[in-house]
């Protein structure tokens, strides 16, 4: 297996050198663009740049941009001389920027845009030609730090996460190996921060395995998305379940405005055996660009509705599954996996297992394999998550055909009533947003019982009432929601997911009465 992430991405530079690295949208039409040949000479004289600056191996380097080959050349600038990578999120307020800073206590932080008052910065110069080198051989082994991840979470304390060169290069091939066969002529939209390490294997790093290309866009806005899908011909798309379930409530608003011809159209291609769905499909595919091979749905729980609504349509919507701590990816939906609430059976080397599985056969999902950390930069936070070399994920799960993990929700956010009785949060959220009307739910304890936090749009406010009313009579009497607040717009983490910490003092100052 190939030693570092040195070592990988610059054997793909060394082979693809002519090859898109990256494209970057801009306004009015225009576009930057950006070949492997350019990023590696940027790389390598950043890394000269940063020996000349004092850093050396195992010095923690911060970045401060967003996605793109400044990013880009400014880790693997870092990874060349065998120092770590240490992002800080741009999207962060600069309070929230400067405990990241105090925490990964980077020797320097090279930045892209706006430094943000931060000390000790240098700027980000793709510069068009390399300086020479003196050092040839990568500084780091394959179990050396390599970056280092400072996580909050949605729920829980601040954890630094410590990922090994082995860590991330053996989720990426073994990412690279599943049934996508992804070449370098595809192009992915890069939506996830590569700040994140979700964003960073499988949304920059994997690609470039690949000398595949990952176009930026303009905003991250859905009309932005569309756009680029159609403009830009992409054929891979990592993205949020928030995202597809928004492209889901736009394709059926058209289909329902263009008349009786296309909802007969529609019906036809959802009734047809697949091989002929694939066929029939294709001015839907059309609309998305016409060149899709893979959608890939993360960073929190999919309604499998959701996924059965693209595959009503023939459309190849997957799910996978995976945390910081795991370099990203503990699974991925194959192709032909038929449990469309699952998310994939685990990766090439992953191993999984149940903890205290109860009668119905859910438990805490434990995982071991190369793509686990090395640890926290706390140990003691270490000690509370590892058992005799497994990693308790903190997620309920269990186990279809033996492989394939269905996800419960997370252990730290079950809500046991005072009737004894467990009630799974992100279970009622799924089924919450069924209804078009509630854009997002965010579920809670309080008093031992669930409440929710809704965002709506203005005009649908005094709908919720009457949508409760429906969901109440749905579920059981400790799933039914009897106190709820409205908001615009639920609250959220750099990655995009809610931020659950905030829903308590959001309820408390919005509830409806």
């Amino acid at each position: 297996m190939t030693e570092n992430l040195w070592t990988l991405v610059n054997t793909a530079f060394e082979r693809y050198p002519d090859n898109t690295i990256w494209i970057r949208r801009l306004s009015r039409g225009r576009r930057e663009i950006f070949t492997y040949a350019q990023v590696q000479a940027a790389a390598l004289a950043l890394a000269e740049q940063l020996k000349e600056l004092g850093v050396r191996a195992g010095d923690h380097v911060g970045i401060l941009s967003e996605n793109g080959p400044e990013w880009g050349a400014a880790a693997f600038a870092t990874w060349k001389i065998g120092a770590v990578v240490a992002p800080l999120h741009a999207g962060n307020s600069d309070d929230e920027l400067e405990l990241m800073v105090q925490a990964l206590a980077p020797r320097v932080i090279l930045y892209h845009g706006d430094d943000r008052g931060l000390a000790n910065t240098v700027a980000i110069q793709l510069r068009e030609h390399a300086a020479a080198s003196t050092d040839e051989s990568p500084a780091a082994g394959k179990h050396d730090e390599a970056v280092r991840l400072y996580t909050s979470g949605s729920t829980g304390r601040p954890k630094l996460v410590r990922l090994s060169h082995k860590n991330i290069v053996s989720n990426v091939l073994a990412g690279a190996a599943i049934d996508l066969d992804i070449r370098s002529d595809d192009r992915f939209l890069s939506l996830l921060p590569t700040s994140h390490a979700f964003g960073l294997s499988f949304d920059m790093v994997l690609p470039i395995h690949c000398g595949a290309c990952m176009v930026l866009p303009r905003v991250l806005a859905a009309s932005e998305v569309l756009a680029a899908l159609e403009e830009e011909r992409i054929t891979l798309m990592i993205a949020v379940p928030r995202l597809f379930r928004n492209v889901m409530h736009g394709m059926e608003k058209k289909f329902k405005d263009a008349g009786a011809l296309m909802q007969f159209y529609i019906k036809a291609v959802r009734c047809s055996p697949m091989p002929l769905r694939r066929i029939l499909n294709f001015p839907i595919r059309r609309k998305f660009g016409g060149h899709i091979k893979a959608w890939v749905s993360g960073g929190s729980r999919l309604d499998p509705e959701i996924a059965r609504y693209y595959r009503k349509l023939g459309l190849p919507l997957r799910q996978g599954y995976g945390l910081t701590e795991t370099s990203p990816a503990v699974s991925v939906q194959r192709g032909t996996d038929d449990v469309l609430d699952s998310v994939g059976e685990p990766l090439g080397g992953v191993e999984v297992k149940l903890k205290d599985p109860d009668e119905t056969g859910t438990g805490i999902l434990m995982v071991r394999g190369p793509n686990l950390m090395l640890g926290y930069a706390d140990q003691k936070q270490t000690a509370e998550v590892m058992e005799d070399g497994w990693f308790n994920t903190g997620d309920f799960a269990r186990l279809v055909d033996g492989s394939k993990i269905v996800l419960a929700g997370r252990a730290k956010r079950l809500i046991v009533t005072e009737a004894g009785k467990n009630v799974y949060p992100e279970d009622l959220e799924i089924m919450l947003e069924r209804y078009p009307e509630i854009k997002e739910s965010g579920v809670f304890e309080l008093d031992a019982r669930p409440v929710a936090v809704f965002s709506v749009d203005p005009e649908n406010t005094g709908k919720v009432k009457d949508i409760l009313k429906q969901f109440n009579r749905r579920v059981s009497g400790h799933n039914q929601i009897t106190r709820y607040a409205v908001v615009e717009e639920l609250p959220r983490t750099p990655l995009g997911k809610v931020a659950l910490r905030q829903l308590p003092d959001i309820f408390q100052n919005s509830e409806v009465t």
